[in-house]
C-alpha cells in the first residue's frame, strides 16, 4: 500500500484525529502538573514521571483505536482485493493493517527508548537533579579571601551583605543568603554528598541564579571576581570584570560589584527599599558583626559592641533593632520603648525599616493583631529564613490563635533532614505544628509527627506535646507509660515538670484518678529549700487537692516574686478552698495594687483562673477577655490549655476570647 492510500484512509476512519486528542490532551496534562505541583507539595520531578506514564500509554492508546474502532469497520467491509487468499487457520491480514502496526512497532521503540532516558536521568542516575527554575530565587554565596590574611574575612561578608542589600532593594528576587545556607548545612544530615553547600543550593533551596565570588590583593590593590550562574552551577551566565581599589578602601570595590550586578538583575519593577539606605561604616559593621558572634552567649558582651556599633555609625539601623530586640525578649520594656522611640524620631527610613518598626510598636503595645500583620509583611519578604518562618508560626498560633494556617507555613520548609539537636527554630516549628494538629482534633497527626523523638535524649518540651497528645486523643494508657519512661531517664527537675504538666493534661480531660497517681509520685520526690522547688512543690499539692499543705510553699514562692501573679492565684484559690475567704479577698486585692505597664494580661489572667476555681464564671470570662485585649499569649498552658479554665471552654464567652485577634 502506498504511503498516501494509508494516510488518507487513516484520515477516513479518524485515526489522526484519535491520535491528535490524546497527544494535545498530554500536552494541556503535563502543564497543569508542572503548575500544580509544588503548590501541592510534589516533586518538581511529579512532570517527568507523567510524561513518562503518558509515554508508556502511547502505544497502548494506538493499539486501542485498532482494537475497539478500525477493527471491526474493516472487518464489516471484508478484505481488500489486493489482500490475496488468506493462510489456512488464519485470517487475513490487509496491507493497510501491515503498515498500521508497522508504525505501532517503531512508535513503541522510540517511546520505549525515551522513557528509558528519563527513568535514567530521574530515578537512576545519582547525584543532583537538573531541574527548571522554581521561582525567581537568588542564592548568595560567600565570597572567598584569597588575600591570605583572616582577619579580611569581613570583607567578604560585607560584599555579600551589600549584593542583597541591592536585590532587596529593588525588588529583583528573593535572595537566599549565605545565613540561610549555613542555616541548612548546620541541621542537613551528612549523606549529601559529594558536595553539601552545592546540593543544599541547588537541591533543597532551589534558586534561579547563584552568584559566587572571590577577592584578593594585587600590588596593593584590593580586586573583586564574580561571576552568576545558572541554577545547578553548571553554566556560567556572565562573568564580570574584576574591580579594582585601593587596598585600604575595600567599600569601594563593593560598590562597583554591586553595581555591575545589579545592572545584570535589573527590570523595570522597581520598589522596595532594603534594611539599610547606604552600606555601613566599615568599622560600625565589623563591631555590628562581632556583636552577632557573643549572641546568647555574653548578654554584657553583645550589648557593648552593639552600642559600639551604633556609635561609629549614627545611621546603622540594624544592630538598634538587635538593641531594642535585646531589651524587650528580657522583658525591660521601658528601656525597650524609650528606644522604639528614639529610632521612630529619625528621618529617612525605608520600607522594611517602617515594617520592623510598626511590628516592635504593636509588641509593645500588647496589640496582636497588628503584630501578626507586619509580621507577615516580614514573612513575605524572606519566607525561606528558619528565625522569620518560625516566628510566623508562633505569631499565627500564640498571638492571634489561628492553627489552621499552621501547617502551610510549616511546610514552607522541607523538615524532613533536619537534625533538630543542630536546630533550636526546629524544635520550636516541630511543637508549633502539633500544637496546632492538637487544637484542630488531629492529634494523631502531632503523634506521628513527634513519637520518632520519644526515645531521643532531650527535646522535653516536645515529648510534653506528645504527652499532650495520647492524654487529648483517648489513649491513656500509653500517655502514662511513655510518662514513666521518661520520668526514669529525666534530670530530677525535670521530671516534676514533666510529671506536673502530664497531672495537668489528664485533669483538663476530667481523669482525675490519674492525675492524681502521677502527683503522688512527683511528690516523692527530693526538694530543695529555694524559692522555684518551694512553689513547684506547691502547685503539685494544689493540684493534687492538698490545699493545707501546699498554702506555706505557695507563700514562699509568691513572697520571693509578688509581681509572677500566677503564684498569688494560687495562693488566693487555696484560702478560698479551706474556708478563708477574707483571707483570700485581701489577696486579690493585693495582686491587683501591683497592676503596671506591660503586664500584658498577666494580672487578669491570674484573676479569671481564681473565678473559674469558684465557680464565677461570668467574672471569669470578663478577666479573661481583658487579659488577651491586654496582650496575653494563647500559651502552651495557658487559654484552652489551662485544667482550672474547664469549666468555662464551651461557652460563647470562651470562644469570643479564643477568636479575639482575628
Amino acid at each position: 500500500m502506498k504511503f498516501k492510500k494509508f494516510i488518507r484512509e487513516c484520515r477516513e476512519h479518524n485515526v489522526l484525529k484519535n491520535l491528535s486528542i490524546y497527544i494535545v490532551s498530554s500536552w494541556v496534562l503535563l502543564q497543569v502538573i508542572a503548575l500544580i505541583a509544588e503548590p501541592l507539595g510534589f516533586s518538581t520531578k511529579a512532570v517527568a514521571y507523567g510524561l513518562i506514564l503518558l509515554l508508556i500509554g502511547f502505544p497502548l492508546y494506538i493499539y486501542g483505536v485498532w482494537r475497539f474502532q478500525l477493527a471491526p469497520q474493516l472487518s464489516q467491509a471484508g478484505p481488500e482485493p489486493e489482500d490475496g487468499a488468506a493462510t489456512a487457520g488464519k485470517s487475513p491480514k490487509s496491507p493497510f493493517q501491515k503498515l498500521y502496526f508497522s508504525f505501532l512497532a517503531i512508535i513503541t521503540l522510540v517511546c520505549t527508548g525515551i522513557v528509558l532516558a528519563l527513568v535514567n536521568q530521574n530515578l537512576v542516575r545519582p547525584g543532583v537533579s537538573l531541574q527548571a527554575p522554581t521561582g525567581n530565587k537568588i542564592a548568595v554565596l560567600r565570597f572567598e579571601n584569597l588575600t591570605g590574611d583572616p582577619s579580611k574575612n569581613l570583607i567578604g561578608e560585607m560584599a555579600v551583605d551589600w549584593i542583597i542589600h541591592g536585590i532587596t532593594r529593588n525588588k529583583l528576587g528573593q535572595v537566599i543568603s549565605p545565613e540561610i545556607i549555613e542555616d541548612y548545612s548546620k541541621v542537613l544530615r551528612a549523606s549529601m554528598v559529594p558536595d553539601p553547600s552545592q546540593v543544599q543550593v541547588t537541591e533543597y533551596l532551589k534558586p534561579s541564579k547563584i552568584i559566587e565570588g572571590d577577592y584578593y590583593l594585587s600590588e596593593g590593590r584590593m580586586l573583586f571576581q564574580c561571576s552568576i550562574t545558572d541554577e545547578v552551577m553548571n553554566r556560567t551566565l556572565v562573568s564580570f570584570e574584576p574591580v579594582s581599589c585601593d587596598a585600604d578602601t575595600p567599600l569601594e570595590c563593593i560598590e562597583a560589584l554591586s553595581q555591575r550586578i545589579l545592572g545584570f538583575f535589573i527590570d523595570e519593577e522597581r520598589a522596595a527599599e532594603s534594611l539599610e539606605e547606604h552600606p555601613p561604616k566599615y568599622e560600625a559593621y565589623e563591631l555590628f558583626s562581632k556583636a552577632k558572634t557573643w549572641w546568647n552567649e555574653d548578654d554584657q558582651q553583645y550589648l557593648k559592641l552593639l552600642n559600639e556599633a551604633i556609635a561609629a555609625d549614627q545611621d546603622f539601623f540594624e544592630p538598634k533593632a538587635f538593641r531594642f530586640m535585646y531589651y524587650f525578649n528580657r522583658g525591660i520594656y521601658p528601656t525597650a520603648d524609650s528606644l522604639l522611640r528614639q529610632m521612630k524620631q529619625e528621618s529617612g527610613l525605608y520600607f522594611r525599616q517602617q515594617i520592623l518598626l510598626n511590628l516592635y510598636e504593636a509588641l509593645l503595645e500588647g496589640n496582636h493583631r497588628n503584630a501578626y500583620k507586619y509580621q507577615e509583611q516580614e514573612y513575605h519578604i524572606t519566607p525561606m529564613h528558619l528565625e522569620t518562618n518560625s516566628n510566623m508560626m508562633v505569631f499565627s498560633l500564640q498571638f492571634t490563635n489561628r492553627p489552621e494556617a499552621i501547617d502551610s507555613l510549616y511546610r514552607e520548609i522541607d523538615m524532613s533532614e533536619m537534625d533538630l539537636s543542630q536546630c533550636a527554630f526546629c524544635v520550636e516549628r516541630y511543637k508549633i505544628k502539633a500544637m496546632s494538629d492538637i487544637d484542630l482534633g488531629n492529634e494523631q497527626a502531632a503523634i506521628r509527627l513527634l513519637e520518632p523523638l520519644a526515645r531521643q535524649d532531650g527535646f522535653w518540651i516536645l515529648k510534653k506535646i506528645l504527652l499532650r497528645a495520647y492524654v487529648r486523643s483517648g489513649q491513656w494508657e500509653e500517655g502514662r507509660r511513655q510518662l514513666e519512661t521518661w520520668r526514669i531517664v529525666a534530670p530530677v527537675d525535670t521530671q516534676k515538670d514533666l510529671m506536673l504538666f502530664g497531672a495537668r493534661e489528664f485533669l483538663r480531660e476530667g481523669r482525675s484518678k490519674e492525675a492524681r497517681e502521677i502527683l503522688k509520685q512527683a511528690l516523692e520526690l527530693p526538694f530543695s529549700d529555694n524559692p522555684v522547688d518551694a512553689y513547684l512543690k506547691g502547685e503539685l499539692l494544689f493540684y493534687n487537692g492538698n490545699y493545707q499543705e501546699a498554702l506555706p510553699y505557695l507563700e514562699e514562692g509568691y513572697g520571693a516574686d509578688p509581681a509572677d501573679f500566677n503564684y498569688g492565684a494560687l495562693l488566693a484559690i487555696s484560702l478560698e478552698k479551706l474556708g478563708r475567704a477574707a483571707e483570700a479577698q485581701q489577696q486579690l486585692q493585693q495582686m491587683e495594687s501591683l497592676k503596671a505597664p506591660y503586664q500584658y494580661g498577666e494580672l487578669p489572667y491570674s484573676l479569671a483562673m481564681y473565678y473559674a476555681a469558684t465557680g464565677q464564671v461570668e467574672a471569669c470570662l470578663d478577666q479573661l477577655l481583658k487579659a488577651i485585649a491586654e496582650g496575653h499569649w494563647y500559651e502552651t498552658s495557658a487559654f484552652q490549655n489551662d485544667p482550672l479554665l474547664r469549666p468555662v471552654y464551651n461557652t460563647p464567652g470562651f470562644e469570643a476570647v479564643m477568636n479575639y485577634w482575628k
